[in-house]
């Protein structure tokens, strides 16, 4: 059921961007969440890219959410999957790092293009002293790997100015807005 689920949810926002595109607004990616079960799937390449080939839009602006804990189940096969879609053009982005296992060796052995550091560990993190916490590293090692970075779970503006200060990329959370229906993001 989550394979299906997966791909109805992706074939939605491709609708969306692509109705955006002819609408004349601004294109930005989307990023879309793929569970550990559809990483697997042995024709999600194919999948992918013919939603993408059909809405008539470039793979890079689908953004593929996968946890850091699919990695722990069956890496070899992951990084190859990770592999494959990103030689495809889509970006693949590691979700809610810091949450778990978070694994130097899996920093090494995956090749993505976003680390999505977790809101928990955001929270944590920040409140902190900034000479006492190990966020300024972990964005350091992303820039020595040449990911982006974006922090989760940003509600004051105290966190935002660390996050700033220590050279994240992006940053999201309830600071900026809560989530909203589909027609107030577009009013947005």
């Amino acid at each position: 059921f989550i394979t299906r689920l997966d791909r109805y949810i992706w074939e939605q926002v491709c609708i969306t961007m692509h109705e955006w595109d002819k609408e004349g607004y601004s294109l930005f990616p989307v990023s879309v969440n793929m569970s550990r079960a559809t990483i697997y799937h042995e024709k999600l390449l194919d999948t992918l890219l013919h939603l993408t080939r059909k809405y008539d839009l470039k793979p890079s602006r689908l953004h593929l959410e996968l946890t850091e804990s699919a990695y722990t189940e069956n890496p070899d096969q992951i990084i190859a999957a990770v592999k494959c879609i990103r030689d495809a053009g889509f970006i693949v982005e590691m979700d809610d790092f810091g949450s778990g296992y978070s694994s130097l060796n899996m920093l090494n052995q995956m090749k993505f293009d976003v680390l999505k550091l977790d809101m928990k560990f955001i929270q944590n993190e920040t409140a902190k002293p900034s000479d006492k916490g190990i966020l300024r590293f972990i964005i350091t090692l992303a820039r020595w790997l040449n990911l982006s970075v974006v922090a989760e779970g940003v509600e004051t503006h105290v966190q935002l100015e660390r996050l700033q200060e220590l050279g994240c990329d992006y940053v999201q959370g309830y600071f900026f807005s809560k989530p909203v229906i589909f027609e107030d993001f577009e009013d947005l």
